[in-house]
């Protein structure tokens, strides 16, 4: 037979690559590499590391301006803080009583009373905020509703032909002048209440009696503020009618 018709023999398969591709930077057979990444320019990190130092230190200073602006206007003397500190610096406390026992006579105040008066020996005194907390009777009630700004207690002795004579004040501050007029209506009347005396909430000083004697009573308006005033003899007898006494309570709220 002839080879017509006869198929032919397929080629043998050459061998095949899978998964490689080739370009003109690699041989077919060749692994690819990945190059290492260039190093970075020294001139621009520099730059970098400049350009926060100096961000840093503009924040640094604007802060330490401002700290001493703020340093400088504390200590001005026409600033409130200047006054805040100037008005507490008798040694009264917002929170309680501080006693005086050793006071000379004629120790200036800086207290809303004002000079204690010659011969005179403040013994103790203090500040509060809340009135309502230390009075009594309608007076409290009256305080409940009508809160005051301030009052400043003390508790002062002198004496009167060889007798010892103790003093209370209080003087409260109201924010309006009718405030104030109303309250002095009040504490004027008989049997409506009082801010409590400092030895009526267990103040003391050598030889002071455990509580207020009868009392001659003095009291004024000052605008906003009312100085009310009450002496009475630590030893024997004590009246609200004694000339001396009523002399010695007018005597205290003046001195406001």
């Amino acid at each position: 037979m002839g080879s017509r018709g006869m198929a032919r023999p397929p080629a043998a398969p050459g061998p095949r690559r899978y998964g490689v591709r080739v370009s003109w930077l690699t041989e077919p057979d060749e692994d690819w590499d990945e190059r290492p990444a260039p190093a970075p320019n020294r001139l621009k990190v520099a730059v970098t590391v400049l350009a926060g130092w100096l961000a840093v230190s503009l924040i640094v200073l604007v802060g330490l301006l401002r700290f001493g602006a703020r340093n400088t206007s504390d200590d001005h003397p026409g600033t409130p803080a200047s006054t805040a500190a100037s008005s507490t610096a008798t040694g009264s406390s917002s929170t309680g009583s501080t006693a005086t026992g050793s006071a000379s006579a004629g120790t200036a105040s800086s207290t809303p009373l004002g000079a204690v008066p010659a011969g005179w020996v403040l013994r103790a005194e203090d500040d509060q905020a809340n009135c309502t907390a230390h009075s009594y009777g309608q007076v409290q009630v009256f305080f409940a509703r009508t809160p005051c700004s301030s009052v400043h207690r003390s508790l002062l002795t002198t004496g009167q032909d060889g007798r010892s004579i103790v003093v209370a004040t209080s003087t409260v501050t109201f924010a309006s002048q009718n405030q104030a007029t109303s309250y002095l209506r009040l504490v004027t009347s008989d049997g409506t209440g009082n801010v409590n005396d400092l030895l009526r909430e267990g103040i003391r000083y050598p030889g002071s009696p455990s509580k207020l004697p009868a009392t001659a009573f003095a009291s004024r308006q000052d605008g906003t503020r009312v100085l009310v005033a009450e002496a009475g003899f630590v030893d024997g007898r004590s009246d609200y009618r004694d000339p001396v006494l009523q002399a010695t309570a007018r005597k205290a709220v003046d001195a406001g």
